[in-house]
């Protein structure tokens, strides 16, 4: 009888085993098809959030650069793209990293990364009223090096908007890992500034008349699904905007 129990303990602790190594491997198996569900929505949420972004600075940009030049009646901006003297920007417009009033053109700077320009939404022939709203933007974007064109700390790869109303440039979009605005007259040549900016002299901006916008957005992934590397993970846009005021 004693040897009887011996085997049914031994067969009892066989079985065990095998039943807690089947555990183990159905555990491991569900943890990694958990962990590739949780990996694989995240992936897509940051995909989504990325075109989102995209969608958002090439939609914006486009609309409102294309506005570059407005002037419903002919007394703001002078024929011959010089600047108007006799009109003036708000106090705290900036160009070329010089706060104050400017005389009024149709576009103040225009280099690789940075626009700034004006236009007269409410047909008041003026850009210096507090009622002139969004009629003196700059956008500008950031690179790795975090500081903007002026030498101001800036989050990196950001894209920025300054409307000139005084509170300072605003994040418009985020993870923009390039970005780059390539300028044409009429004619369809480019227009290509001098270093270290490239920044276009008073010459070639008044002969701008298209504008190609081209950028890339990553995702912000921060697990093992490949991150930004991910090939998903970037959407690159190429938009011509025709500056039709010009």
């Amino acid at each position: 009888m004693g040897k009887n129990v011996q085997n049914e303990t031994g067969a009892t602790l066989i079985d065990l085993i095998f039943s807690t190594a089947i555990m183990l491997f159905v555990t491991a198996s569900f943890y990694h098809l958990l962990l590739s569900f949780y990996e694989n929505y995240g992936l897509q949420e940051a995909i989504a959030e990325m075109q989102q972004q995209a969608r958002v600075a090439d939609d914006l940009i486009s609309r409102e650069i294309r506005l570059a030049g407005y002037d419903p009646t002919g007394a703001l901006f002078l024929e011959n793209q010089q600047p108007n003297g006799s009109k003036a920007t708000k106090e705290y417009s900036k160009s070329a990293c010089k706060p104050g009033p400017h005389p009024a053109e149709q576009i103040f700077e225009a280099t690789p990364a940075l626009f700034h320009y004006l236009a007269d939404l409410n047909g008041n022939a003026a850009v210096n009223l507090n009622k002139d709203i969004d009629e003196d933007v700059r956008y500008e974007w950031v690179g790795a090096g975090g500081k903007d064109s002026c030498g101001k700390k800036k989050s990196s790869f950001t894209l920025y908007r300054d409307s000139g109303s005084g509170g300072g440039a605003q994040e418009v979009a985020l993870n923009i890992d390039n970005f780059n605005l390539a300028y044409f007259d009429e004619d369809g040549n480019e227009l290509i500034g001098t270093l270290p900016q490239r920044a276009l002299d008073l010459e070639q901006r008044g002969k701008v008349k298209k504008v190609v916008m081209t950028f890339t957005v990553k995702a912000a992934l921060n697990h093992s699904s490949g991150g930004a590397n991910h090939p998903h993970g970037s959407r690159t846009r190429v938009t011509e905007v025709w500056l039709k005021n010009r």
